[in-house]
């Protein structure tokens, strides 16, 4: 009850965000075109669809109820090398996408709770043989710039722990995939779920993989300014509120369950993380569990 009426009442004082939001009406959303199933750019409607798109107007809609007016999202589309800096320059007041958090980058920007967990692998072609790191040694690795995926692969590759003969750099995870069909690459690098959501999306996903092994581990949280604290902890409490009214779970269900655009299936551990998430600490939710 608490938790719901803080999402809706109006705050004696609020950030710049906050207040920029309610005199204009519009929350402005900085959303990828390929990163599917979180935020894609979907040529049958026309606009950005995906499980972090729906977030997204979530928090519009509570926003409407806080507000009492009605607050439309403007979209814009970005890529892994605009989304921070479009963030902390106000072109856009949040990015929702499947950006992993990383102590580096909250040097620059603010982020909400952490909403998904996936690991860093690679998409190569099923027939090509490359089931463990050390075979693609001699071989074209690509991956995304500016993104975390790269810095893994690259410094396993500075580490000697695989031998590529070249790492190629490309702006977008379509353009990725793109390279990988036409034989410029031989594996491309970025989170399992966004190479799943590229194989599914592909005209022939039976020819592609995703490798078993991972090379690192991705935390999905969504982008906002420092200094906003307000608008911060409203997509905090619509993340938590979503979980504990069950909405969370549907929009889960319809981008990554089993009938969804990429099935994912919803590992315990992570399970456990969302409701542990809602529950203070120190309120002996574990024991009550039990």
């Amino acid at each position: 009850m608490i938790l719901g009426l803080s999402l809706f009442s109006s705050p004696a004082l609020a950030d710049a965000t906050m207040d920029r939001i309610e005199k204009s009406g519009k929350l402005k959303v900085g959303f990828r075109e390929g990163s599917i199933p979180f935020a894609f750019m979907d040529p049958k409607v026309g606009k950005h669809v995906g499980f972090s798109v729906d977030m997204a107007h979530m928090v519009a809609k509570y926003l409407s109820k806080r507000f009492g007016k009605e607050i439309e999202i403007v979209p814009y589309t970005i890529t892994p090398k605009t989304r921070i800096p479009l963030v902390v320059n106000g072109t856009v007041d949040c990015e929702m996408g499947s950006t992993t958090y990383t102590a580096k980058r909250e040097a620059v920007a603010d982020f909400s709770l952490i909403f998904f967990f996936s690991e860093t692998t690679f998409l190569v072609a099923k027939d090509s043989g490359i089931k463990k790191l050390t075979d693609l040694n001699g071989k074209r690795v690509g991956a995304a710039r500016a993104t975390t995926n790269l810095k893994a692969v690259q410094q396993l590759a500075e580490a000697g722990k695989f031998k590529p003969e070249a790492i190629v750099i490309t702006e977008t995870h379509p353009q990725g995939m793109l390279a990988l069909k036409s034989g410029k690459i031989d594996a491309y690098s970025t989170d399992r779920s966004l190479l799943e959501g590229l194989r599914m999306k592909d005209q022939n996903p039976d020819k592609w993989m995703t490798t078993d092994f991972a090379i690192a581990y991705e935390p999905y949280a969504y982008i906002v300014r420092e200094g906003n604290s307000d608008f911060r902890d409203f997509i905090n409490n619509t993340i938590l509120w979503t979980i504990k009214t069950g909405e969370f779970y549907k929009i889960y269900e319809k981008w990554m369950g089993p009938k969804g655009v990429v099935p994912i299936k919803m590992s315990p551990a992570y399970k456990d993380y969302l409701q542990m998430i809602v529950y203070p600490m120190g309120e002996n939710w574990w024991k009550k569990q039990k």
